[in-house]
């Protein structure tokens, strides 16, 4: 049976960096192992089984709807039990045993079911590995740390678009044996090595699920990350199969131009998490999250030629919100709910990138691609100019909590 673990302080003491940069080292491998995937759904899905680019959408839908499900229940039952690093080996292990199989699936709706599996698996290891660096954090250093783990997760998503296009262009087979050794190697790190935080423990399920309830401001990094993970579903799905459909361009090249998007954004988030730690990650959401709307409307518009600075641009824009979001679900999250917490912002990101790909299928069956980024881009604003402020008014008074309120208290009343 497992017992609950005693809470602890988690604001003074040195933060343990080694151990963080190995969790980092874990979030890069895991996530660029099953990342790899992803560019190859022309070939893999659509191609192969004679789909429209709606129905192969659903290839990434089934993956991301279990994140959505699960990344809460893990969370919470983390935070019940008092068992990260467990749950951190079982979800690896069983996500590189469904990722595996995916080649040798020949029926569609087998292989959405199995690739539901492996969605529900790898939230557990992706919700446990950032949960354990925020549990490692202290105020002062949420956003280094935070900021740390994303940049890990960006870089393994640039890497995985055109490492991944390329190989599973000549072997799906190889492609998924190649990520499933990395999620087992990671495994097998995970239970040498990881040594988890201090942390409190919630006294029940029910109560690690009312985390919202508890801290109503984590609404605003929930909304803002649902809406950033719908326009990265257009990137992630819809701009290959655009890209392939109307430019001639392969896997390999569409990830390439992809990389563009995805380099500046993991090269960025560390800086901009460091400056989330010293202004407040408010104004920093805020005006990366506009510029970057902007930015996306302009990817179906502009000939291929000009895919690339309008990915660098996007990509910058990008980190300007990941690391604040990341700054505020870490500093105002509960000791004892914390995996509650970055699970419901997992979730929330989750659901926002399986709507991304059904919504920009739909759009550019019905409308045309130029039309589906745009709407990417009008969320985006959407979000900035009626979500935050009607959020802001109502939660940001409660936000005024030791160091983090200082952070923050020009946006604050007095």
């Amino acid at each position: 049976m497992f017992m609950p673990v005693p809470q602890h302080s988690n604001e003074t003491g040195a933060v343990p960096w080694k151990h963080v940069a190995l969790l980092a080292m874990l979030g890069f491998a895991s996530t660029f192992a099953t990342a790899i995937v992803f560019p190859n759904i022309g070939s893999f899905i659509r191609d192969r089984f004679v789909l429209s680019d709606t129905q192969a959408s659903l290839f990434a839908v089934s993956y991301l709807i279990p994140h959505v499900v699960f990344a809460f229940i893990w969370g919470a039952w983390s935070d019940r039990i008092g068992r990260r690093s467990t749950l951190l080996v079982f979800g690896y292990v069983m996500t590189a045993v469904f990722h595996f199989s995916l080649p040798f699936i020949h029926s569609y709706p087998l292989l959405l079911l199995v690739r539901f599996g492996e969605g529900a698996f790898s939230i557990l290891g992706f919700s446990m590995v950032m949960t354990i660096a925020a549990d490692l954090a202290r105020k002062g250093n949420y956003g280094r740390i935070m900021g740390a783990m994303g940049a890990s997760i960006a870089i393994a998503n640039t890497l995985a678009f055109p490492i991944g296009g390329a190989i599973g262009a000549e072997s799906m087979v190889a492609l998924t044996a190649f990520g499933a050794v990395i999620l087992l190697i990671c495994a097998l790190f995970a239970h040498r090595y990881i040594r988890e935080g201090e942390f409190g423990s919630a006294r029940s399920l029910r109560e690690a699920l009312l985390v919202l309830r508890r801290k109503p401001a984590l609404s605003i990094p929930y909304a803002f990350t649902f809406i950033d993970r719908f326009t990265v579903g257009f990137f992630a799905v819809t701009f290959p199969l655009y890209a392939g459909a109307v430019h001639g361009m392969d896997a390999a090249a569409s990830g390439a131009v992809l990389a563009g998007y995805l380099l500046p954004f993991s090269l960025l988030t560390y800086p901009f998490g460091r400056l989330s730690d010293r202004y407040g990650g408010i104004r920093l959401l805020l005006a990366g999250s506009a510029f970057y709307g902007v930015s996306v409307m302009f990817v179906g518009l502009v000939p291929a030629s000009w895919f690339l600075p309008v990915m660098i641009v996007s990509g910058v824009f990008a980190a300007f919100m990941y690391a604040p979001s990341l700054w505020m679900v870490a500093s105002f999250a509960p000791a004892e709910m914390r995996a509650s917490a970055m699970g419901g912002f997992n979730a929330a990101g989750s659901l926002g990138f399986a709507v991304g790909p059904i919504a920009g299928a739909l759009i550019s069956d019905l409308a045309g691609y130029a039309a589906a980024f745009i709407t990417a881009g009008v969320a985006e604003l959407f979000c900035v100019f009626v979500l935050f402020p009607l959020a802001a008014r109502r939660l940001l008074p409660n936000w005024r909590e030791g160091e983090q309120a200082r952070a923050v208290s020009p946006l604050l009343p007095d």
